[in-house]
Formats: C-alpha cells, structure tokens, sequence
C-alpha cells in the first residue's frame, strides 16, 4: 500500500473562525493518509509571555481547536515561539493537540522527550518524524531535566572581508558554525528514528524570517548532515514564505514550505523603525497594509502550497507540490491547474530553486483538481 503524507510550514490559526480559515484546505487535506507540520505558537489560557520572548505568538486554547479537524496529524513544536508561555504553556498546547489526536514532536518535558522521535503508522509503513529548530530566544532549548525545544545551536562569527586590506566599518564576512554536542544529539536522534521507522521525516525550523530569497549556509549544511545521518525528507520553515528544492541521494529537501494558515497581526512600524530595520522591516510591514491586515503582508509571502509524498511500501517515495495562496480574510486556498496564480507560484518556486543552484525538475498536472508538481531530482548528481 502507498501512504500519502502531505507537509506544510507554519500553522497558527489566531482568529474567531478557526474552522473558516480552512475551508479550502480542509477538502484537499483530508485526502491524504498523514498530514504534518509546524505549530507556530502558543495555545494557552494561562500562560503568560516569559521575560526573554521577542514576538510572543500566544493565543487562546479556543483558536487552535479546529486543528484536528484541518485535519493535523502531527505538529512540530521545535520552533522560536513554543515556550513563549513557558513551561505551562508548552505543556498546554502540547495536551491541546494531543485532546485532538494530534502528535507532537521536537519538544518535551526535557532533552530525551524532546529529541526522541514521534512515530505514526499507516497501512503497515512507519513513518518516524523528528523535529530541530536553530533560530530561538536563549533559554528555550530543552536540557535533560528541563522542558524546551530540541535545538540545533548555531554561532555566528563575523571577519574582515578582506585581510589584505584595512577598510573599517565596511560589512563583515559572516560565518555560521553548529555547535558539535548538539549536531551529535541529532545524529543519535536520527539514527534511533532509522532504527525503529521504515521512513525518517525531519521538520527543521530555521533561517532567515523574511519574503527575501536567503538561504543561509548552515541551513544547507544541517539540512544536508540530517539526510546524511538518516532522513528521507527534509521539510524546513520560519522563513514566511518558499524556497527552494533540494535532492541529495535522492532524498528531498523542500528548503522553506512558507507560512500556511498563520495569524498575526503586527502593528505598522514608525518611518524610524523602519529605516533602522532597513529592508527586511519594511518587508514584513509595508505601508498600506490595512487591505491585507493579517501576516503575511508582502505579496510573495502570500505564495504557500502543500509538499506531496506517496511513500511506498518498501520506502521508496516520490514527491511533489500543491500551490496554494493566502487570501485576505487570513484563509488558505489550493489552486486548480487552469487558475494563474497556480502558474505563478510554480513559477516562483521553480526560479528560487534554479536560482540558488539546484537542478531540481518540475512537471506540472494536477491531482483532485488541483495543481500538482511532480519535483524529482535532476542532473548534477542530486
């Protein structure tokens, strides 16, 4: 038998009409076998946002009942808000999901629960799911008697660009280096996981949090380490909006799924803050943001879709992409083959993916009437 398993990025729905802000994904998700992806926040009446926060994403138990009903199988916690509320609010939304039948991984009462895999079973194929996060307020990571996130830490160092040369103040050479106890903590994940599942998905959280087009280096080392060690997919976040598509050793890497339902209402900035946040501020709240009110307001971010996997029996897998837009009113609609914006999302993610360097192909159909891009691995050795 083949299981279907669809991925997504960012899920936080933070509006009155939960159920609503699905109605267009919910016929197209209730058709696959495992539907996965990443809780981006806080479900909680009592918690309350811990002194190191930076965007507390907080929100009544009530918003995220809908979830099971999306429907959600699993939900990654490994991100840069799960202890927003701290430990009660983890343990809250964690208890939330699970009321809903809703697995949870990359977070727990402490380093052992949160690192350890989730593993769900669907027509005798068992599918492991992981969940690693390096982008997150100090203090949030799990340690082995503490609750928190499964980290994969990443310092920064910056140099002179040029050793040959004294020009101060000019912009540094940036460096990026995991930290080794943490890389070993996921191998060890990774290779229990390959143990115990006949497939291993890893839900990474990390990079650059803006529409702009970055993928920053140790997002390709770590998400290349965690294929290396044991992952069939790689299915990243937290940048709000696509990137690229990746294979190695046949293995898929979706680079950035985007934001898929995710509310936020941030206030606009002063012309000031503006400028001093320089572009990337302005991305996120441009001017004239009131006809689009919930995140994301740039009209790139806007573009989302679903990753596709049929996992056969014996492990094998192939893969693909369902473009979807988000719409005004904080609602998410999958795109039919014959309605343009399908075509312009599949354009935008076929150029971001030509344009880092991968040789990704794309063949666009359609499946259940909706745009469906079949991305296999191409030349170059993928």
């Amino acid at each position: 038998m083949t299981v279907r398993l669809f991925g997504v990025g960012d899920v936080f729905p933070n509006v009155e009409d939960g159920r609503g802000a699905f109605r267009h994904l919910s016929p197209v998700l209730r058709k696959a076998d495992l539907v996965v992806g990443n809780c981006e926040g806080v479900y909680s009446d009592l918690a309350y946002p811990v002194p190191s926060h930076k965007h507390p994403m907080i929100a009544p138990r009530a918003r995220g009942a809908a979830l099971g009903e999306a429907p959600f199988h699993l939900l990654s916690c490994a991100n840069n808000h799960a202890m927003d509320g701290g430990f009660a609010g983890l343990s809250d939304t964690i208890g939330l999901l699970a009321a809903q039948g809703i697995a949870v991984t990359g977070a727990g009462k402490d380093l052992g629960q949160a690192t350890a895999a989730t593993i769900l079973e669907r027509d005798g194929t068992r599918i492991a799911f992981l969940g690693f996060c390096s982008v997150f307020p100090v203090g949030y990571e799990a340690r082995p008697a503490r609750p928190g996130i499964a980290a994969i830490r990443v310092r920064t160092f910056y140099a002179d660009p040029d050793r040959n040369f004294w020009e101060p103040g000019i912009a540094p050479a940036i460096f990026t280096e995991p930290v080794e106890e943490d890389l070993q903590t996921s191998a060890r994940a990774l290779e229990r996981a390959r143990a115990e599942a006949d497939v291993v998905v890893a839900l990474c959280h990390w990079g650059y949090s803006s529409w702009l087009e970055v993928l920053q280096d140790y997002e390709l080392r770590l998400a290349r380490y965690i294929v290396d060690h044991g992952a069939d997919i790689v299915l990243c976040c937290h940048h709000h909006s696509l990137r690229g598509v990746e294979f190695r050793d046949r293995r898929p890497i979706f680079y950035g799924l985007g934001s898929l339902v995710h509310h936020i209402r941030i206030p606009a900035m002063t012309p000031e803050e503006a400028a001093r946040r320089g572009r990337r501020g302005a991305a996120n709240r441009p001017a004239g943001s009131a006809e689009f009110p919930l995140f994301p307001f740039h009209p790139d971010a806007r573009m989302t879709g679903i990753a596709t996997f049929d996992v056969a029996a014996d492990g094998s897998l192939t893969a693909g992409f369902i473009p979807a837009m988000i719409m005004p009113d904080g609602s998410t609609e999958p795109l039919s083959p014959d309605d343009p914006r399908a075509g312009a999302v599949a354009d935008y993610l076929e150029r971001i993916t030509r344009e880092r360097g991968f040789t990704t192909k794309f063949s666009r159909g359609q499946w259940e009437g909706v745009m469906q891009i079949e991305v296999a691995p191409g030349e170059g050795g993928q």
